[in-house]
C-alpha cells in the first residue's frame, strides 16, 4: 500500500467533511474584519486540474468503426503481417529452418542467461533453438502472418526449463524494444514472481505491446496468463488455424487450434504437438495480421477485435455490436412472458381454459 499523502488525507469530495471559510487578515471573533493592507499586485493563479485532464478538442477522432462492422474480413482480410514485429520468448528459434522462409531477425535476437552472481545476463545476437519449442511457435505465427518479422528471445534451456528472473528479464527486454506482439508459450507457477510479472505486463499494455500467453496445460495457476492485461489462450478442437473461439469462462479468454498440430522443429524437421503452447501462437499470428492492417489499435482494442471475430461470436444468433437489437428482443420476450401470465390469470378467474 502506498504511503498516504498527508496533504491529501481528506478528499475534497468527502461528504462528511465540514467546509471551512478561509480566514482573512484581521478577522476577529464576533467582530467585523479589519481591512487588509493593499496587495502590491494581483497574481492570477493558474487553474488547477487533475492530472490527465485534456480538452475535448484534443480528443476528437477522425473516425471510428462500430462493433457491428467488425468481421474477419475487416480485421485481417488481405493482411500478411507486413510491418509487424513479433517477439517469441522461448527456447530460441532455428532461423534457417526451411518453414520460416527467412522471417527471423537473426541478428536482432537475444539470449538471457544467469550470470555468476545469479543475475540475468543479456547476450544479443544470433543463437540456436536448444529444444525446438520456440521454432514450433515461430512456425505457427509465420504460417498465419508470413510477412511479420519474428525475433527470438531465448530464456529456456535445453530441458525446456528456466529461471523466473531470466524469464522476467527476457520479457522486459521485449517490452522495452517495443515489439508489437509478444508470444509467451510458457509461464511460471512461482507466486513470489506474480507481482513483478503483473507490473511488467501492465507496462506492456500501456506501451501498446500485445502480449499473448498460453494458459497452463495443468489445472493450476500460472503467471502471467492470469492477468487481464494479457490475452490468455487454451486449445479448441479445430484443425482450421483461423477458427478460434471466445471463452465465456475466464481467465482464459480465447481457444485456438492446439491439438495434434503439425509444427516446425529443430534440425529442419517437423513433428506433431499438442498443448496450449501451440494454441497461443495461432492467436499471436492472427493478432499480427490485425495489427498490420490496423496499426493504430491498442491492446484493449485488439482484444475487442479478437472477441468480435471469434467463431462462436460470429455464429451467434445476434451479431456482435447489435446491442440495441439484442436488448429490444430481450425486452419483448420479457413483455411477452408477462402478457401470457396475465392472460392465464384472467382465464383462470373467468373459468375458461
Amino acid at each position: 500500500m502506498a504511503d498516504q499523502d498527508p496533504e491529501r488525507a481528506t478528499p475534497a469530495s468527502d461528504p462528511d467533511a465540514t467546509p471551512m471559510k478561509p480566514k482573512r487578515p484581521g478577522d476577529r471573533p464576533g467582530g467585523s474584519p479589519t481591512p487588509a493592507p493593499p496587495s502590491p499586485a494581483h497574481v492570477e493563479e493558474p487553474e488547477l486540474r487533475p492530472f490527465g485532464t485534456r480538452e475535448s478538442v484534443a480528443l476528437q477522432l477522425a473516425g471510428v468503426d462500430t462493433l457491428e462492422g467488425l468481421s474477419p474480413e475487416w480485421a485481417w482480410g488481405g493482411s500478411t503481417g507486413r510491418g509487424v514485429r513479433v517477439a517469441v520468448v522461448d527456447s530460441g528459434i532455428e532461423a534457417d529452418h526451411p518453414d520460416l522462409d527467412q522471417c527471423v531477425d537473426r541478428d536482432g535476437g537475444v539470449v538471457v542467461s544467469l550470470g555468476d552472481d545469479g543475475e540475468p545476463v543479456l547476450t544479443p545476437g544470433p543463437h540456436e533453438d536448444v529444444f525446438g519449442h520456440g521454432t514450433a511457435c515461430a512456425g505457427i505465427i509465420h504460417r498465419l502472418a508470413p510477412d511479420a518479422r519474428i525475433t527470438s528471445v531465448r530464456v529456456l534451456g535445453a530441458g525446456l526449463t528456466g529461471k523466473s528472473n531470466v524469464f522476467l528479464a527476457g520479457l522486459a527486454w521485449a517490452v522495452e524494444q517495443g515489439f508489437d506482439i509478444v508470444n509467451l508459450s510458457l509461464g511460471t507457477g512461482r507466486r513470489d514472481w506474480a507481482l513483478p510479472f503483473y507490473e511488467l505486463c501492465d507496462q506492456a499494455y500501456f506501451r501498446g505491446t500485445f502480449v499473448v500467453t498460453a494458459a497452463n496445460n495443468m489445472s493450476r495457476p500460472s503467471f502471467p496468463s492470469l492477468y487481464a492485461s494479457v490475452t490468455s489462450v487454451a486449445c479448441n478442437l479445430s484443425r482450421d488455424p483461423f477458427r478460434f473461439h471466445y471463452n465465456p469462462e475466464p481467465p482464459t479468454e480465447f481457444l485456438a487450434s492446439g491439438i495434434d498440430v503439425e509444427v516446425s522443429w529443430k534440425g529442419g524437421t517437423r513433428q506433431q504437438g499438442t498443448g496450449n503452447s501451440y494454441a497461443a501462437p495461432h492467436v499471436a499470428g492472427i493478432a499480427a495480421l490485425v495489427k498490420s492492417k490496423h496499426a493504430e489499435l491498442r491492446p484493449f482494442q485488439m482484444k475487442t477485435v479478437l472477441w468480435a471475430t471469434a467463431a462462436n461470436v460470429q455464429e451467434a444468433p445476434t451479431a456482435a455490436g447489435r446491442l440495441t437489437a439484442a436488448l429490444t428482443a430481450s425486452r419483448l420476450t420479457a413483455l411477452g412472458g408477462r402478457a401470457t401470465a396475465a392472460l392465464r390469470a384472467v382465464n383462470r378467474s373467468s373459468g375458461t381454459a
